[in-house]
């Protein structure tokens, strides 16, 4: 008996024994036993600089970094005193790279008083080998004459996505016909001057693109009227000055899901757009006369299911504007049929209250509204301002301040009806500090 209860003490332990041996082993276990894939992929979620430094650490290391998978070749980071170094390690990590160790990402950041980019051969060389490398997604900031080489950047056939610096337009004809890019899905431009018919050549060659990214930095020599693409689901477009002569765009955009505005000032916007889903829509600096633009904006996407809309005046307006949504016989309200998630960013007096009032009752899928109270940036004192004026007529909230409302369930009938009376009752008040909340409203 005495025996046999030795065998199953022993029995017993093993497995312990294995476990904590086992577990000493995980623990003793270095990096440099990793296999060389593993630790390039590794070495490519670095900065290429802080890659770089792992040379030191042994012989095995010395040129691993060398075929990381993604490069960032910042000259930034090096002192002007040091720029050669900046040039040994692109000549390393890219120059001098072989056919079989492929860059799937390059970063590029050129400061502009470095002498050695102003060379365009030595930029066109690495875009060379990016090329013969299969590079599939390419970032160029801090270029100025990006323009000499964009027929090189569009030559590279394997690229996926695409961030360019700004274009300015000296010396700027057009973008490059004729090229490939069958892959490009991702398109990233900054300009300072554009024309339709350009943009239009160059979005009519890009046959899978799918994201672009259009941020137009001044619209003073800017003829942007329109912009059709039969494939792009993602448009975010930023254009930064107002252009009385350029007040209109339309857009040809069958495949559209996601519209994301940031305007300054407004332009009116109207078009095809059947699929879109989701529109988030910024203005900034908008005067009265502006929200007639607005409300035919909003009847152009009313079969949006997510709608962020957020509204700041121009500084010099002494009013509120009455009302985004222009509450006068023969200006209808669309109706949002399809719109689950409302976000209004507005001075919300008794006008707006009332405007948003009425949207609920044109939202018949409606389940949350998100409410956020915003004024222009100026001082009340200025002449004509009156700060009671732009005070917020929203419900309080659980924070117990009138910043801002954020109502859920509002599917339900009751909760809506809940939400409506509470904002009725507000816009009637004659003072903001009515201590009433809505029990749907954080």
């Amino acid at each position: 008996m005495g025996s046999s209860s030795t065998a199953i003490a022993m029995n017993l332990q093993t497995p312990f024994q294995d476990r904590g041996t086992l577990q000493e082993k995980a623990n003793q276990i270095s990096l440099s036993d990793l296999p060389d894939e593993l630790i390039i992929t590794i070495l490519s979620l670095l900065p290429t600089r802080i890659a770089a430094r792992t040379s030191v650490l042994c012989r095995r290391f010395h040129h691993l970094w060398e075929a990381s998978l993604s490069l960032q070749l910042i000259s930034q980071d090096f002192p002007l005193s040091k720029i050669d170094h900046f040039v040994d390690m692109v000549d390393q990590a890219l120059i001098r790279r072989s056919p079989s160790q492929p860059v799937q990402s390059l970063r590029l950041e050129l400061s502009r008083y470095h002498d050695f980019h102003q060379c365009d051969p030595f930029v066109c060389s690495l875009l060379v080998q990016a090329r013969s490398l299969d590079l599939r997604h390419l970032t160029i900031e801090n270029l100025w004459n990006v323009v000499r080489v964009l027929p090189t950047i569009f030559s590279i056939d394997s690229l996926e996505s695409l961030s360019l610096p700004i274009i300015i337009p000296y010396q700027f004809d057009g973008f490059p016909s004729g090229f490939g890019l069958t892959c490009l899905r991702s398109l990233s431009l900054r300009l300072y001057q554009v024309e339709s018919a350009k943009l239009h050549q160059l979005l009519s060659e890009l046959s899978s693109l799918e994201d672009l990214y259009l941020h137009i930095h001044s619209m003073d020599r800017v003829i942007l009227s329109s912009l059709s693409s039969q494939t792009i689901r993602k448009l975010h477009l930023i254009i930064g000055t107002r252009n009385p002569e350029c007040n209109t765009l339309r857009l040809f955009l069958p495949s559209l899901e996601l519209l994301h505005l940031e305007i300054l000032g407004f332009l009116h916007i109207h078009g095809e757009v059947p699929l879109l889903k989701r529109a988030l829509i910024s203005l900034y600096e908008v005067h009265a006369e502006d929200v007639i633009s607005v409300t035919k904006m909003l009847n152009c996407i009313s079969h949006v299911e997510e709608l962020s809309l957020h509204v700041k005046e121009h500084w010099d307006e002494k009013n509120p504007i009455p009302s985004f949504i222009l509450l006068k016989p023969g200006n209808d309200m669309p109706i949002f049929s399809n719109l689950k998630h409302l976000d209004l960013g507005l001075c919300f007096h008794e006008h707006n209250i009332e405007a948003v009032v009425l949207m609920l009752h044109k939202c018949p899928l409606l389940e949350s509204v998100k409410l956020v109270h915003e004024i222009p940036k100026f001082h009340h004192t200025e002449v004509g301002i009156k700060a009671k004026d732009w005070e917020s007529k929203l419900p309080l909230n659980a924070d117990g301040n009138y910043n801002y409302a954020y109502c859920t369930n509002l599917h339900l009938g009751e909760n809506r009806k809940e939400l409506i009376e509470l904002l009725r009752n507000r816009s009637t008040s004659k003072s903001c500090s009515e201590k009433t909340m809505c029990r749907h409203c954080c």
